[in-house]
């Protein structure tokens, strides 16, 4: 991937800033005052309004994870969401979304926007019935590409690790129609769109993209404890970035499982049709309920496009403890990407969280990813370990105080990693009428 060192004008964006700066200095000011009014209402009644006021400092020893010219970063940041709902016995809308300020200093700063950063907005409608049920969903929302982040993918367990600058605009809308809930057959037809555009960047590696999906779902209630599933997938991707032109993919899975009285056994087959070729999975999986703790595993083998063949799986445990909660994860699956190339792709977590007293938690994670295009000789992995500590301190303020190391391994060049301190303060109130 390349690293860009294109500089948009930066007059624009602090103007842009200061005018989106005065405007929510504004709307907050009202927000506050009136929430403190307010915060006391009838928590029954009426449409609820929730929101947080999150101001933070963050210090990094290598932001970017730059393995040439490391440098520190300094950041302050002040970020308000709110969440906005109305519901009914039969139907909720809820509008929620946040927006950023910051200042920033030391290596990363001028590639940072100052000011207005990672503006989101999204709406979701839920529709209900006593055998049916509806869901529409959409989002836009923008964000910095200034530095090395993981970039998720709907649909997908991919990963990119960008090192480029400039601005990622991604929007779309899902909507799922469940029918018969109650019926020993159902049946859910689904379809949505997920689009990315990039701004203020001349790096070859980030092109526009648009995905529409299609899907229809069947489910089959042999007997009160067995059940079969047929799910059909259609999906077109298209990159401006490429030749290829539009990419059609089709999946279709089908699986049974069967309920027990600690848990269930499952056994699942699917092929997933590309540009590429077909791709085969075969699995089986059992799970464990116990008062304490929780088990699920899957064991199977896939079939890649080039006749391949990878053993594929899962693990999944949660401990509950005393005054705390242990949780790890495993997964070796082989997916498609984002532009719908193959990719082994596998997944290790754990973490621990424990009640020190009544109003402070302190936990510790690790994760790793490691990826691998399969014919082709790019592997790439990513590993965090994180610490934190949260404290209530009142009734609507909180800190949070968090501590991490990161770090990237790929075939082009050497590691580098990044060890970051941050420590947030936050507010939340609420609104009902």
């Amino acid at each position: 991937m390349g690293g860009a060192t294109y500089r948009p004008a930066r007059s624009r964006h602090h103007r842009r800033g200061a005018r989106w700066g005065a405007a929510l200095g504004g709307a907050l000011w009202l927000v506050l005052s009136g929430a403190v009014t307010a915060q006391d209402q009838n928590e029954n009644d009426g449409p609820a309004l929730s929101f947080g006021l999150t101001t933070g400092l963050i210090i990094s020893s290598n932001r970017g994870l730059d393995a040439t010219s490391p440098g520190s970063t300094t950041e302050l940041t002040t970020r308000l969401d709110f969440d906005l709902r109305f519901a009914t016995p039969i139907q909720s809308l809820t509008l929620s979304g946040d927006i950023g300020l910051r200042t920033a200093n030391g290596a990363e700063s001028d590639d940072l926007d100052q000011g207005i950063f990672d503006p989101n907005v999204a709406l979701d409608y839920t529709r209900q019935s006593r055998d049916a049920a509806l869901n529409v969903s959409a989002f836009v929302a923008q964000r910095d590409v200034t530095s090395t982040f993981l970039q998720a993918i709907p649909d997908s367990a991919n990963f990119d690790l960008l090192t480029d600058s400039g601005t990622l605009l991604r929007f779309g809308a899902d909507t799922a129609l469940e029918l018969r809930r109650q019926s020993p057959f159902g049946v859910t037809f689904s379809a949505g769109y997920t689009g990315l555009r990039y701004f203020d960047t001349t790096s070859p590696d980030l092109t526009d993209q648009d995905r529409f999906r299609l899907g229809a779902a069947f489910r089959f209630d042999l007997n009160p404890a067995l059940q079969a599933t047929l799910d059909t997938r259609f999906s077109t991707f298209e990159d401006d970035g490429t030749d290829e032109g539009r990419r059609d993919t089709i999946a279709v899975n089908a699986g049974l499982r069967q309920s027990m009285s600690n848990g269930d056994i499952s056994l699942s087959f699917g092929a997933t049709n590309t540009e590429d070729g077909t791709r085969y999975t075969l699995t089986g999986g059992r799970s464990f309920v116990m008062p304490s703790w929780t088990f699920a595993g899957s064991l199977g083998i896939t079939r890649g496009v080039d006749g391949e063949i990878f053993t594929v799986g899962a693990l999944a445990l949660t401990h509950t403890l005393r005054n705390g909660l242990i949780n790890a994860e495993f997964e070796r699956s082989v997916v498609s990407s984002s532009d719908d190339i193959q990719q082994d792709i596998t997944t290790a977590r754990t973490s621990y969280s424990t009640q020190l007293n009544a109003l402070t938690t302190f936990n510790v994670s690790l994760a790793y990813t490691e990826r691998n295009d399969t014919g082709i000789d790019d592997d790439s992995s990513f590993g965090t370990i994180s610490l934190g500590l949260q404290r209530s301190l009142s009734r609507d303020w909180s800190m949070d105080i968090g501590l991490q190391h990161r770090i990237i391994k790929d075939s082009f060049g050497p590691d580098t990693r990044d060890n970051r301190l941050s420590l947030n303060l936050r507010r939340d109130l609420s609104i009902r009428r």
